[in-house]
């Protein structure tokens, strides 16, 4: 039995590749069209995801700061688990500490972080008494096998959707973590040079060249989007 959950990384593009919506204006056909993305998420129907800091400051926390408890003790670098019985989970990557959570849960979802033992006491006695799960993964950088692992023994998560950012897909993907990619193409060009793309490694981390995919299957809504559907193959 695999000893991490199987990953299937959901994103929504332009034609070229590009990934922030919020970017493509506020015309209604545009609105119309980022309406997939949801629908989709609830279609597949898995219970648990995951985002990276970013993707998680901007869009679900509200750029909240960080919360520390005042006169926090020390507290062991033991992974905290609030729950065990959710029906899904909201899971963000943030290695040092940053977002702030006003609750243990985010859209009815339960939320877990996963960190480095680098962050303070303090933050970590707010997301106990807040009732967030966190797990380490990592002494100051993160693993993430080790995270993925965690998440499968200590919580029962057998599938993860994987929903961005870039950078955190593609530290995915270059880890070999990625089991499938559905890719939402929009019938839309973004054409900026600086906007972010669905997988992001810098130069210095790649530990390969490309991956290769085979394609499953292809939906055609009636608004020209496409839903691809493909399954990792191998990185070459």
């Amino acid at each position: 039995m695999n000893n991490r959950p199987h990953i299937i990384c959901l994103m929504m593009t332009s034609v070229d590749g590009k990934i922030l919506g919020d970017k493509w204006g506020s015309d209604s056909r545009v609105k119309e069209l980022l309406t997939h993305f949801e629908k989709t998420h609830e279609d597949i129907g898995i219970k648990a995801w995951i985002v990276g800091r970013t993707t998680m400051e901007k869009d679900f926390t509200k750029y909240k700061e960080p919360v520390f408890k005042e006169h926090a003790g020390a507290i062991a670098r033991t992974d905290f688990v609030a729950s065990t019985e959710a029906g899904s989970y909201a899971i963000a990557v943030d290695g040092h500490g940053k977002l702030g959570w006003k609750s243990g849960t985010m859209l009815g979802d339960h939320v877990i972080t996963i960190l480095t033992e680098s962050v303070q006491d303090a933050y970590l006695a707010h997301l106990q008494d807040t009732g967030v799960s966190y797990i380490f993964a990592g002494s100051n950088e993160l693993d993430l096998h080790v995270a993925m692992e965690k998440l499968r023994s200590l919580f029962g998560i057998e599938k993860l959707m994987l929903e961005g950012g870039g950078r955190l897909n593609g530290s995915f993907l270059n880890e070999g973590l990625i089991d499938e990619f559905y890719q939402l193409l929009l019938p839309l060009a973004d054409g900026r040079i600086g906007t972010s793309s669905v997988f992001e490694v810098e130069k210095t981390d790649r530990k390969l060249h490309a991956t290769l995919l085979k394609l499953q299957d292809v939906k055609r809504f009636d608004d020209d989007v496409l839903l691809l559907k493909y399954k990792i193959e191998k990185s070459v």
